[in-house]
């Protein structure tokens, strides 16, 4: 991934309120690397219509079974989905969150 490549990033979870807590915590991260991240928290429901919005999405672990249906989604606008690190999610750990998301993005 290009550095200059701004990442837009959505933490999806039932109703945004887990979600945008974790989503701080990564934007704090992602500043104090220096790095061009817009995070966005969201329920799983509205991610249908903001999708195109977004370059990576990554879903908490208490929606893990509505994977299927954003990844279907996702795909459309060729962005990875993945699964919040169970630990970084527990630890509300924005650094860790962060290096998956780069760690997609240079997939």
């Amino acid at each position: 991934m290009e550095n200059n490549q701004e990442i837009k990033l959505i933490i999806l979870c039932s109703w945004g309120a887990t979600s945008s807590q974790l989503a701080k915590k990564v934007q704090e991260a992602a500043e104090n690397r220096g790095l061009s991240v817009t995070v966005d928290a969201g329920g799983t429901g509205e991610f249908k219509q903001k999708a195109s919005n977004y370059n990576v999405a990554l879903l908490e672990p208490q929606v893990r079974h509505l994977r299927k249906e954003v990844t279907k989604t996702a795909e459309q606008y060729d962005i990875p989905v993945d699964l919040v690190d169970q630990r970084a999610f527990a630890l509300m750990d924005g650094d860790k969150v962060l290096d998956q998301v780069l760690k997609l993005m240079n997939k």
